[in-house]
């Protein structure tokens, strides 16, 4: 009866050992694509206390409170694989929110510098030519005098 229950013991720690490992990796994901959980790692931090807690009390003798504690655990961290997709999903918006603020003001800066080199470009072309219009103007008085 005891080895049936350590190893029921060691399969739950052993699968809590793996979800949270799991938790973790997606969690890891979420940062690396650009995105930030900190509630969910604030909470998978927490089902990690109670693990510990849970191997504590087993530790001692108490089973019942050790069981309690790993499946406060366990819903924890099925809760926070749960919102991960959510997470995920909010960092991609938020990396395409930042591509399209670096991407959409590139083509506007440059129509608007190639305007204002037209703009600029004609102005001084007229400047030129009012002044050649002057210098011609001036040639021709001076021949009559």
């Amino acid at each position: 009866m005891v080895g049936v229950t350590s190893l029921a013991t060691a399969q739950t720690s052993e699968d809590l050992t793996g979800l949270s490992r799991e938790a973790f990796g997606r969690l890891a994901e979420v940062y690396n694509s650009g995105g930030d959980a900190p509630g969910l790692v604030a909470k998978l931090n927490r089902a990690l206390e109670l693990v510990q807690e849970a191997r504590l009390k087993r530790l001692s003798g108490d089973e019942a409170g050790a069981l309690v504690l790993e499946e406060q655990a366990r819903v924890s961290i099925s809760e926070i694989l749960n919102e991960i997709p959510s997470a995920q999903q909010q960092a991609r918006q938020r990396s395409m929110a930042r591509t399209l603020t670096v991407l959409v003001p590139v083509p506007v800066v440059v129509a608007l510098s190639t305007f204002v080199f037209y703009v600029a470009l004609r102005t001084w072309r007229w400047y030129d030519r009012t002044k050649l219009f002057e210098m011609t103007i001036v040639e021709k008085r001076k021949e009559e005098d």
